[in-house]
């Protein structure tokens, strides 16, 4: 298990084609990218990103050993979507996040969930 994680979620449509191209313009970054079903997981070594696209948009999970890589793997994900695209809300919400995949929005949706780093 990685020591730093979390995930979000961006509302947009036409989440495959966003995610494949998020893929493509990280390919110079990460080991490699697999495809597991609908998720494209990006292999950065010590961390990872996950990327789920469904009919109501693209979650986000980034998992790392390190702060540095943590956060790095964050904002290449926000900047490459920021050249993709405008989406409703500009700024991307991240969630701590432990155990299963993708749980996370909808304990924020009941309101039980904080922010990545907050306490």
């Amino acid at each position: 298990m990685h020591k730093y994680v979390s995930e979000a979620f961006v509302q947009i449509a036409h989440a495959g084609r966003v995610a494949e191209k998020l893929c493509a313009l990280s390919t110079d970054y990460c080991r490699s990218i697999d495809v597991k079903g609908a998720d494209k997981v990006l292999d950065f070594d010590d961390a990872r990103a996950i990327l789920r696209p469904s009919d109501e948009g693209l979650y986000f999970r980034v998992e790392a050993e390190d702060s540095m890589t943590f956060h790095g793997i964050r904002t290449l994900l926000q900047g490459s979507l920021s050249t993709i695209m405008t989406f409703q809300d500009e700024t991307v919400e991240w969630y701590a996040a432990d155990g299963a995949p993708f749980g996370v929005r909808q304990r924020h949706l009941q309101g039980g969930e904080r922010r990545a780093g907050e306490r």
